[in-house]
């Protein structure tokens, strides 16, 4: 029996010994298949290798839209707004030759999907909000769209599932406790998700400094930050039309969360680029703004002069308050959990009402929008465009 044992033994081993192992693999993380995919998407995948990786190759509908040499390795590929499927496809070749390829195809939306497209949705924050505030229903709200009411369609109130997208700046000017407090103060929101909450965090200077994949996991988002440290200037313009663009593509109540003093140095785009994008989205922006002892028009940078950079500053408050959000001022990083914390807050408390327009032209124009609640004050974004 043990020299039968032996036997089947050594026939077992020669046999796993006879199957390499695979030395190279590559796992498409996102998108999801069968998702639509519109604007800016996200792809990402894990790879495993034996051997150092030489190239990571993105294609999307047979063109290649991105080649990486080194981690992480995700991109933003901007697919456009056509009602179409895509295919997706990366292929990584290591440092002997080896290959191996992921691949994943989105879908367009079904045609008795793309009413929804046209719905309107208003995220509505009541002011001085209570208790009693719970027992409000849609008949309650008034929507008026370019001065005429509509029929309020779909009524949600704030346990509707979040998208949220924090911003932290990076810079030189947070080095050090100033940088780990923000991180702490993000956090707080972080771990504040629920279950059907998806959230992703993006450090920023004049670059990305790190950036995490859509999740509902703090843990997730939040892995690696120890070994973050600030560098650079700021391009807060820049990233923030990013984020929003990014939004463009994603379910839920769409927010984004700001961490900045506002004082940009290195943007190309300027605030005006960003109210731009703020109008064309669903997205809510709010901005925990960190004081700065320069006051607007004392300085100037290389791009802009002193008059320029107190512009900059005034049109990005406004674009914040047109969306709906706000701009939450703190005199130390320090406060910045409290700050977080009270938006995190405020989005628990919102109303949510959707509405098909009774006019749409498709034509660009722009539709001005109010909420009325009887004997309250209500904040919602101020508009939208008709596309």
């Amino acid at each position: 029996m043990m020299r039968r044992g032996c036997v089947l033994l050594l026939a077992v081993v020669a046999v796993a010994a006879a199957r390499p192992a695979a030395a190279l693999d590559v796992l498409m993380l996102s998108p999801r298949p069968g998702q639509p995919a519109f604007g800016l998407v996200h792809v990402e995948v894990e790879v495993l290798s034996a051997e150092p990786v030489a190239e990571v190759v993105f294609r999307v509908d047979g063109r290649v839209a991105a080649r990486l040499a080194e981690p992480p390795w995700s991109v933003e590929i901007d697919v456009g707004q056509d009602n179409v499927g895509h295919r997706f496809e990366v292929e990584v070749r290591d440092a002997v030759g080896a290959t191996a390829v992921a691949r994943t195809t989105s879908a367009a939306v079904r045609i008795d999907e793309e009413i929804d497209l046209q719905l309107q949705q208003l995220y509505v924050t009541v002011e001085n909000y209570s208790v009693h505030d719970l027992a409000l229903d849609r008949d309650a709200f008034r929507v008026f769209d370019d001065g005429k009411r509509q029929k309020i369609v779909t009524f949600e109130r704030g346990d509707a599932p979040l998208t949220a997208l924090l911003l932290l700046d990076t810079s030189d000017s947070m080095r050090g406790d100033k940088l780990r407090t923000a991180i702490q103060g993000a956090e707080v929101f972080l771990y504040g998700l629920r279950k059907l909450d998806e959230a992703r965090l993006t450090l920023v200077s004049d670059r990305r400094i790190r950036d995490s994949a859509f999740s509902s996991s703090a843990d997730e988002i939040t892995y690696g930050l120890g070994s973050v440290s600030a560098d650079g200037g700021t391009a807060l313009n820049d990233h923030l039309y990013y984020a929003l663009r990014l939004l463009d593509g994603r379910q839920g109540r769409r927010v984004v969360i700001v961490l900045s003093d506002g004082i940009d140095t290195d943007s190309l785009l300027s605030a005006d680029d960003v109210r731009w994008a703020a109008r064309r989205s669903q997205a809510m922006i709010y901005w925990i703004r960190l004081h700065d002892p320069r006051t607007p028009g004392t300085f100037s940078s290389s791009w802009r002069d002193r008059e320029e950079q107190a512009d900059e500053l005034e049109t990005l408050a406004r674009t914040v308050t047109e969306s709906g959000g706000q701009v939450h001022e703190i005199d130390e990083v320090g406060e910045a959990a409290t700050a977080f914390r009270d938006i995190l807050q405020e989005l628990r408390r919102q109303f949510v009402l959707g509405y098909y327009p009774s006019r749409n032209l498709d034509d660009g124009s722009w539709h001005a929008v109010k909420v009325a609640l009887s004997g309250r004050d209500v904040r919602t974004r101020d508009g939208y465009v008709d596309y």
